[in-house]
């Protein structure tokens, strides 16, 4: 009897401790602003919707699991779940996709860590980065290269992340997609992404590389680009350039920077940005963006933002001259849990 309930305690014990080296975290956040939007041609305004409550204005509504196993030997096992919703309406964002922010789970320890899932692109990761805006509603990134040199290149499924251990402020992650659409007689297509750089200090800068090819073996969508910031105390400058080749004869090619700031205001921040693109068809200039944002940040806690922004965005036909005018403002709330 001493011996079984000395085995018992052992047991308890042996499980105690293992759960206590797991660990799963609920987390989220939750945005909505109210603001007008509205589109001009040169034929006059085409569309005001007036006021309207929208969610999502500085980050997209979430809510999301994430948690570590320590599987000793400085091994860990990893996992995040993130699915995106409407707070305005409670939809989800994507009906077809139970998580379809982020699904993924991975390894780390020594080597570095590998992950396997649906995960933000390479390319995304820099933008993001050095966006003064953080690629919000207001962002002059997004509204620059969000439809034309970034495309659609926010997530990708199927896909491997392997980010090497950072050494003296140097880092390197690469990126592989499989393409799962692929039949007896057409390749599948496939994307690849490699993004380095150096942090350290106030100064950051990094560089990516980009390449997605379509089924079929069809040519390739190449990206490229390079950002940095630097901290001077009183203001953090940010710059960016990114190129997109589309592969085919004659085809598209689009060069785009991306210029901002941000200015610490006691418990709040003021950000900034500007952003330029130019495109060209067979060589020939054949249209342009421009576009800028500002936004003034309030921190009332460490977990709850009121802020306040402007976009405003002209894509113009080259040589036609016809343009459109996107400009939207807003006031907003975001709390974070």
């Amino acid at each position: 009897m001493k011996k079984t309930m000395i085995a018992l305690a052992a047991l308890g014990a042996m499980a105690g401790a293992a759960h206590a080296q797991s660990s799963v975290t609920l987390y989220g956040l939750v945005d909505v602003y109210m603001g007008e939007s509205t589109t001009k041609t040169q034929a006059g305004t085409t569309a005001k919707k007036g006021m309207s409550m929208s969610s999502g204005g500085l980050n997209g509504s979430r809510w999301g699991l994430r948690g570590a196993e320590d599987l000793g030997g400085g091994l860990k096992a990893t996992f995040q779940l993130e699915a995106g919703f409407n707070v305005d309406d409670a939809t989800p964002n994507n009906a077809a996709k139970s998580f379809d922010r982020t699904a993924k789970v991975g390894l780390s320890g020594g080597f570095g860590t590998v992950e396997f899932g649906r995960q933000y692109t390479r390319l995304f990761n820099m933008v993001d980065s050095y966006d003064a805006q953080g690629t919000d509603s207001f962002s002059s990134a997004l509204g620059a290269i969000g439809g034309g040199v970034m495309g659609t290149s926010v997530r990708w499924d199927n896909s491997i992340v392997y980010s090497a251990p950072a050494m003296g402020g140097f880092s390197v992650s690469a990126q592989y997609a499989f393409g799962e659409n692929g039949t007896p007689a057409l390749s599948a297509g496939k994307s690849m992404g490699l993004l380095a750089g150096y942090a350290s200090g106030p100064v950051s800068v990094h560089a990516v590389y980009e390449s997605t090819k379509a089924i079929g073996g069809a040519a390739s969508m190449k990206y490229t680009g390079i950002g940095g910031s630097y901290d001077f105390g009183m203001v953090k400058a940010f710059g960016q350039f990114l190129n997109q080749k589309d592969g085919v004869a004659n085809g598209v090619r689009e060069n785009a920077y991306v210029l901002g700031l941000s200015v610490p205001m006691g418990a709040g921040t003021f950000n900034a940005g500007f952003g330029n693109e130019r495109q060209k068809t067979a060589g020939v200039k054949s249209g342009k963006t421009s576009s800028y944002g500002i936004e003034y940040r309030y921190d009332l806690s460490k977990r709850t933002t009121l802020y306040a922004g402007l976009s405003h965005v002209k894509e113009t036909a080259v040589p036609a001259g016809t343009f459109t005018k996107d400009q939207m403002y807003g006031i907003g709330m975001r709390h974070k849990f």
